[in-house]
């Protein structure tokens, strides 16, 4: 009997895999809306490999087998009673856990009450984790990353460089940021053509065959594009943010975006102080429209981000908080120069940060944060150890992910390793490859295999 059951989780274990990411909006008109995806690992008969819940496109945690199919078969099943994303009465929610219950015990000897009192404490944990609540000691115990990755099938987000810098030697963007890390990459963001619409939503229909649950629409800038709006929209299965410096960001434009479900969108603003943004970004104004920008998608509901790269010329970091915190921002994400692009030796260190400047910005940031109200996230891989970060009160290391956690597609559809890795290396091409092809590339496994998890930044040294 045992040997049966086993053959049976394993055969679960191959139609899961086929069936792809499971994907569901819980609550989707209310506040607090939690968009879920459940991404398989490939199937291993030999091993419990964890599979992987991402939570609104940014938080991911492995979650074990059992668990993995209470969550697969409670989508199914929501779905199913709800397809239109209607709420769902107190009574409906009882059959659905009674009809999940029935399916799951075919496969674990388990009570019927502990399989829906699971299923209540993973569904309590997807609306808490979004709102900074810890994470149970208990979840995914034995589980890691280490084992998803060896049988994980594609990245958790991947990036679409949807504009590039130039075009035929026109330039796009409507900035000039002095440490911006896409400049100086006329091999890949200098083009003829950009693609058009018809071929990003190909990208994008491949990316959800792939069963990459989250997408985020980058640059260059990518509310240059006429077509935004429809690539979005396309991409309503996925959670979708966009990456932008919010220079064109109407109130039309947020609300058009707002009514795709348009999930995040980070903005970024070098510091509260007009004359500072506008002398790093080279533009006069520049701060008056993005501001403009950052208010535009408050109005219209859209989660909001707002991303500073931290350098010399902008340590006034605190009064940006101030400020952020009087428009209404949450959420804040801060980081040091990407080394890369027009950060180069001579802009670094003209405008790098010590590690002793860079602490200090950081500990009154987090005491800002903490009296604002405020998430604060840091973002850059190897510039402060973990137990230094530790000590300023962040509570996890920001860790490098590239050619693993995100990916990113460069504006010809070369596949490579993260939206700022921009020369050098290319695993294919999404328009013309196989994605078991350009997740089996050779380098990509290596480049894995190599950073994945780590709190450190290859592109230190690395070569093009």
């Amino acid at each position: 009997m045992r040997l049966l059951r086993l053959i049976w989780r394993y055969l679960w274990k191959v139609v899961d895999f086929k069936k792809g990411v499971a994907h569901v909006t819980l609550d989707p008109e209310g506040p607090g809306s939690v968009r879920l995806h459940l991404v398989p690992p490939s199937p291993n008969f030999w091993e419990e490999v964890p599979s992987l819940l991402v939570i609104n496109g940014y938080f991911s945690i492995p979650v074990g087998p059992a668990w993995a199919m209470v969550l697969r078969f409670f989508f199914e099943e929501l779905v199913r009673s709800c397809p239109v994303n209607k709420e769902v009465k107190p009574e409906e929610l009882k059959v659905i856990e009674n009809r999940v219950a029935r399916k799951v015990r075919w496969f674990y000897r388990v009570e019927k009450t502990k399989i829906i009192t699971d299923l209540h404490a993973i569904v309590t944990l997807a609306f808490n984790i979004p709102q900074g609540i810890d994470l149970p000691e208990e979840l995914g115990k034995g589980d890691s990353y280490e084992r998803y990755l060896k049988n994980a099938s594609g990245p958790q987000r991947m990036d679409l460089i949807v504009s590039p810098m130039k075009e035929r030697g026109k330039r796009l963007c409507q900035l000039n940021c002095g440490c911006c890390y896409a400049e100086c990459h006329d091999s890949m963001m200098s083009v003829d053509r950009q693609l058009s619409t018809d071929e990003w939503r190909s990208i994008i229909d491949k990316c959800r065959t792939a069963g990459i649950p989250a997408l985020t629409f980058t640059g260059g800038e990518p509310l240059v594009r006429s077509d935004i709006v429809d690539l979005v929209h396309h991409a309503k299965w996925f959670v979708t943010r966009i990456n932008t410096n919010g220079y064109a960001l109407t109130k039309e434009l947020a609300q058009e975006l707002r009514d795709v479900s348009l999930d995040g969108i980070q903005i970024t603003l070098y510091s509260s102080d007009p004359q500072i943004h506008d002398e790093l970004v080279g533009k006069d104004g520049a701060w008056d429209r993005t501001v403009e920008g950052i208010r535009n998608a408050i109005e219209a509901g859209l989660m909001v981000s707002v991303n500073t790269p931290l350098i010399k010329s902008n340590q006034n970091y605190t009064e940006t908080l101030n400020f952020l915190a009087g428009l209404g921002i949450h959420y804040v994400t801060c980081s040091g120069l990407i080394p890369t692009g027009k950060a180069t030796t001579k802009i670094a260190n003209k405008e790098d940060l010590t590690r002793e400047s860079l602490v200090a910005i950081l500990k009154e940031a987090v005491a800002a944060c903490d009296q604002f109200g405020m998430d604060i996230n840091f973002t850059s891989p190897g510039q402060l150890d973990e137990n230094t970060l530790r000590e300023i009160g962040f509570p996890v290391s920001p860790v490098c992910g590239a050619a693993f956690y995100n990916m990113a597609i460069s504006p010809t559809g070369e596949v490579i390793p993260c939206q700022s890795w921009l020369d050098g290396q290319k695993f294919g091409n999404m328009l013309n490859d196989s994605w078991a092809s350009i997740w089996k590339h050779s380098n990509r496994e290596r480049i894995a295999r190599t950073n994945a998890g780590k709190n450190s930044c290859p592109l230190k040294g690395v070569e093009g």
